[in-house]
């Protein structure tokens, strides 16, 4: 018996995917490629944008058009938000939104067993997801990175998205199940954990704790520990003691830190409901790199925004220009129906609108900058040691990610996939530098 996955969207889809296929694995099933003849497809949706939905109606027709007799499983933000939508698809057998994705695995079996294939909505309204649903897992297809979910929903209401009204408000995984779950995949080889959620630095908010209070436990008992790496992390939720768990145990964190600023001037921020200023930004990572001179900071960038002018783009541009990223990830603004942003713009029959010829000049011209200043970050370590993990060898060549998350190659001598490996970086390049090997880390 066949299963197939597609996931789309962020790292918590992916993780969600792999532990439900893990449940499916361990209970007799053979994982297979999407585009193969399966008995059972599970599609994990994305609503971030209006590209999101479109693929995800696009990959939910492919599995019903390659096989008519499947089992169609829906799951995931698009599906959450749209759960009479996906339910109407003719073909779609389960929909469960962001919740009860537990039952899916018995929902399957039942049809198998009994041959009903009616509809069955597992999907809950937002408003209902209340406890953290705890999909843990055992094992990853490779063994160089592992993300683990440690929290789910969002309650900060960013004017522009839809994510709070799919994923619900705050919930944190308990401790004890965190550690559980990294410990077997340490056992198992796992030289790097990312700590994903929904709004992972919010961990904490509803059972007393806190995200430093989580890394030092995991850190005290997780043995055969490799390195953690925070997924994404809002400039509020950096704190003080967060810092200090990091510098305590710096052998164990990776240097590098995604923090989306989404608008580069106080007047979008502000449109966005974003809850910070460009000061309060511009001092989170001067405090940062006050602890951590060489940190790769990221970010997400958004342009395009409702009332974005020309001027409102040029101070944008010159604000991250100044942050000097080691690297952005930029994308235009997609309205997302029912959010605030949406709703006002409609008000005013979107005369707030930026036309899209101008997001896509926007989008261009930062994609130029970050090039720039991604390379310029680099050369900050021609002549210097890096950690790599290897994650492939092509033709004699090995690449990984550093500490530091540069992509880096390097002609493979005694490194093998999944070894942490000591390279020189020789020449430094965006979106790859080249280096050589010095020693493989036992």
């Amino acid at each position: 018996m066949k299963i197939s996955y597609m996931s789309l969207g962020c790292k918590v889809n992916l993780y969600e995917s792999v532990a439900i296929i893990n449940d499916f694995v361990n209970n007799g099933f053979e994982l297979a490629e999407f585009d193969d003849i399966c008995e059972v497809y599970l599609i994990n949706t994305c609503t971030v944008t209006q590209t999101s939905d479109s693929k995800s109606k696009k990959m939910i027709r492919q599995a019903i058009k390659r096989n008519k007799d499947a089992i169609i499983c829906v799951m995931g933000c698009f599906a959450q938000l749209n759960s009479n939508d996906v339910c109407n698809i003719q073909g779609v057998n389960i929909v469960c939104g962001t919740s009860n994705r537990t039952l899916i695995l018995p929902t399957v079996l039942k049809m198998l067993e009994t041959n009903d294939r009616t509809l069955v909505n597992l999907t809950q309204s937002y408003n209902e997801i209340c406890y953290y649903e705890d999909l843990s897992l055992d094992h990853y297809d490779h063994k160089t990175r592992g993300f683990v979910k440690i929290q789910d929903g969002c309650e900060n209401f960013c004017s522009y998205c839809a994510i709070p009204y799919s994923r619900g408000r705050f919930r944190s995984r308990d401790s004890l199940s965190v550690i559980k779950e990294i410990q077997l995949l340490s056992d198992r080889g796992m030289k790097e954990i990312v700590l994903t959620g929904i709004n992972t630095g919010a961990y904490g908010k509803d059972n007393n704790s806190s995200l430093s209070m989580l890394l030092e436990d995991i850190i005290k008992n997780v043995s055969n520990l490799g390195r953690l790496r925070i997924s994404s992390i809002e400039a509020t939720e950096i704190t003080i003691e967060l810092l200090e768990v990091m510098k305590k145990y710096s052998n164990h964190f990776c240097m590098h830190l995604h923090i989306p600023v989404q608008g580069g001037s106080d007047e979008i921020l502000k449109k966005m409901n974003r809850k910070y200023d460009i000061k309060y930004y511009r001092n989170k990572l001067a405090l940062i790199r006050s602890y951590f001179p060489l940190i790769n900071i990221t970010a997400d960038v958004m342009v395009g925004f409702n009332g974005e002018t020309d001027e409102l783009f040029a101070k944008a541009y010159d604000f991250i220009d100044s942050c000097k990223y080691g690297e952005t990830h930029i994308f235009p603004y997609s309205p997302r129906p029912n959010t605030l942003a949406y709703l006002e713009s409609k008000k005013i029959k979107f005369k707030d609108a930026v036309a899209d010829y101008k997001k896509k000049t926007r989008v261009n011209d930062l994609l130029v900058l970050n090039e720039i200043n991604g390379l310029e970050y680099r050369k900050n370590f021609i002549d210097k040691n890096v950690e790599v993990i290897v994650e492939k060898i092509e033709n004699g060549f090995a690449f990984g990610h550093s500490s530091n998350y540069l992509e880096v190659k390097f002609k493979a001598i005694k490194a093998k996939e999944n070894d942490l490996v000591n390279v020189i970086i020789t020449k430094a390049g965006y979106p790859i530098s080249e280096g050589v090997e010095k020693d493989v880390i036992e």
